[in-house]
C-alpha cells in the first residue's frame, strides 16, 4: 500500500470517528428532548411570576362523555300563538338547529327529544364550571321598536317575529364584523309599520325570548332609515363594540337565525338545578385510565415488535415513533377540536397503525434491495425514495377520507375523523423526515454489520 492508499485509509477513518461522535451526540439531544417532553406530559407546577398552572400535556387534553361525563339539561320547547306548522317538525328542525351550532365546538354531545314538548342537551364536562351556553339554544326572535316592560307584557303583540326572517348570516364589509339578516314581504310591512309609528327617532330592539325578558340587541334607528331597511328587505348589523371579531358575529347571526323556527327553548323551573345535572362518564370512571393503559399496552408491543425484526437497528424506528407521540401531545391540548373520547383513541389507533406501518415500508424496502445485491448504505438510499411514495398515496387517501367525513359526518364518526386528519401531520412527518435522518445516524455508527440490523446479505453483482 502506497503513501496515498494509507492516506485515504487514515482519512476515511478520521471521517468514520466524526460522523460516529456526531450520530451519537443527535441520539443522546433527541433522546433528552424526548425525555423532556414526556415529562412534562405528567407533572404540574405553577408557572414563575404569574398565576397560572401547567397541567401537564395529558391533563391538559379536552376529554369527552366517554371519560369525564357531561352536564345536561332539559328544555321546554314553547310555542307562538301564531307558530304555524306542525309542532313535531318544529322539534325534529330546533334538535337539527342545536346539534349544528354545538358542532361547531364539541365533537361529542347529545341533543334528543326527551318527551313531547321538551329537549335534552349533553355536552363534555370539560371544566367544574362547564354550563350549556344560550349560544347553542334556539331563540324566540322578535323585532318591535315598543319596549316590553313588566306594564305591556300581558297586552304586547309582536307584529315582526322569526316567521318574517328569510335568512341570517355572518357577514363582513367595509373591515367590520356583522349580520345581514333579509326579510320576507310580510317582514318588510311589519318594519314599515314600525316605521310609521315613529315621530322621529327611537329604538329597535330585537328580543330573544317567549318573554320578551332578554333584549339580544338594540339600534338606535329613525323613520327614514328604518323605512330604508324596509326597502331593502335586510338589516346589516355591525358594531365594533359589540361584534369586535368575526366569532361574535356569527354567534349572534346564528341566534337570530334560529328564531325562525319560531319556537323558545327554555328552563321552565325557577330553579335551575331541578333540571340541569351532572352526566356521569358512560364507560365508568376509570374509562380514561384503560384508554391510557391501552395505548401505553400498544407502544409496548410494537416496540417489541420492531426489535424482534430489526434488532439493534429498532433504535431508529422506535425514536421516531416515540417522536410521533411527543409531538402528538403537545398538539392535542392545544386543539379543542380534539377530545379524548372512545371514537378520538380509534382514530388515534388508525394513525399509529398508519404510523408504524410508514415505517416498516422504508426499512422492509431496504431490506429488500440489500438481500438483492445492493450495498448496505445504496440499499437505504434507494429504499427511502420508493417508500416515501408509498407513504405518500396512503396519507393522502386516508386524509381524503378524513376530510370528507368531517364535512358530511357528526358525532362519533366526526371524532375519528378528525383525531386521524390532524395526527396524520405528525405521523408523516415522523415517518419521512425524523425516520429518515434517525437510520443516516444509526449508519454513520454501524455503517456495515448488517447481522445487527438482521438483514440478509445478497450477492452483489462483482461477487457474481
Amino acid at each position: 500500500m502506497g503513501f496515498l492508499g494509507i492516506l485515504i485509509k487514515f482519512i476515511r477513518g478520521d471521517l468514520y470517528i466524526m460522523k460516529k461522535k456526531r450520530a451519537t451526540r443527535n441520539f443522546i439531544i433527541l433522546a433528552i428532548l424526548l425525555f423532556v417532553c414526556f415529562l412534562f406530559s405528567f407533572i404540574s407546577f405553577r408557572i414563575p411570576s404569574t398565576v397560572d398552572n401547567f397541567v401537564g400535556f395529558i391533563n391538559g387534553l379536552y376529554k369527552g362523555i366517554d371519560v369525564v361525563g357531561g352536564v345536561g339539561a332539559t328544555y321546554t320547547v314553547n310555542y307562538t300563538d301564531d307558530f304555524k306548522g306542525d309542532m313535531d317538525d318544529a322539534i325534529d328542525k330546533a334538535i337539527a338547529r342545536v346539534s349544528n351550532l354545538l358542532n361547531k365546538d364539541f365533537n361529542e354531545y347529545i341533543v334528543e327529544k326527551s318527551n313531547d314538548n321538551a329537549i335534552k342537551v349533553v355536552i363534555p364536562r370539560l371544566e367544574e364550571s362547564t354550563t350549556i351556553t344560550t349560544n347553542y339554544l334556539v331563540n324566540y326572535i322578535t323585532f318591535t321598536t315598543t319596549e316590553v316592560t313588566d306594564s305591556n307584557r300581558e297586552t304586547f303583540e309582536p307584529a315582526f317575529t322569526g316567521n318574517n326572517i328569510v335568512s341570517s348570516e355572518y357577514y363582513t364589509g367595509n373591515g367590520v364584523f356583522g349580520a345581514l339578516i333579509k326579510f320576507n314581504d310580510e317582514g318588510k310591512e311589519a318594519l314599515k309599520t314600525m316605521a310609521n309609528s315613529l315621530s322621529s327617532s327611537g329604538t329597535l330592539y330585537i328580543y330573544q325570548d317567549k318573554n320578551y325578558s332578554s333584549v339580544l340587541l338594540r339600534i338606535s334607528v329613525d323613520k327614514d332609515s328604518l323605512t330604508q331597511i324596509a326597502e331593502n328587505n335586510q338589516l346589516f348589523v355591525s358594531d365594533v363594540s359589540l361584534f369586535p371579531n368575526k366569532e361574535d358575529a356569527q354567534v349572534f347571526a346564528d341566534k337570530v337565525a334560529s328564531g325562525m323556527l319560531n319556537v323558545d327553548m327554555s328552563l321552565d323551573a325557577d330553579d335551575d338545578s331541578a333540571i340541569i345535572e351532572l352526566i356521569q362518564p358512560k364507560y365508568g370512571e376509570n374509562f380514561g385510565l384503560i384508554l391510557g393503559l391501552m395505548a401505553g399496552l400498544m407502544i409496548a408491543g410494537s416496540i417489541v415488535y420492531l426489535v424482534l425484526k430489526y434488532k439493534q437497528l429498532a433504535v431508529a424506528p422506535i425514536m421516531s415513533m416515540l417522536s410521533f407521540i411527543a409531538i402528538s401531545l403537545i398538539i392535542m391540548p392545544l386543539l379543542s377540536a380534539i377530545q379524548i373520547t372512545l371514537a378520538s383513541f380509534i382514530g388515534f389507533l388508525i394513525v399509529y397503525a398508519i404510523t408504524l406501518a410508514g415505517h416498516v415500508v422504508c426499512l422492509e424496502k431496504a431490506k429488500n434491495e440489500y438481500a438483492n445485491g445492493k450495498k448496505l448504505l445504496a440499499s437505504f438510499k434507494s429504499s427511502y425514495v420508493k417508500s416515501v411514495l408509498t407513504n405518500v398515496d396512503i396519507d393522502v387517501v386516508v386524509m381524503l377520507a378524513c376530510l370528507s367525513t368531517i364535512l358530511f359526518a357528526t358525532g362519533a364518526i366526526k371524532g375519528v375523523a378528525i383525531m386521524t386528519a390532524i395526527l396524520l401531520l405528525p405521523s408523516a412527518l415522523c415517518t419521512m423526515l425524523i425516520h429518515r435522518g434517525i437510520v443516516k445516524w444509526y449508519l454513520d455508527i454501524n455503517p456495515t454489520k448488517y447481522q445487527k440490523m438482521n438483514f440478509e446479505k445478497g450477492v452483489t453483482a462483482n461477487e457474481e
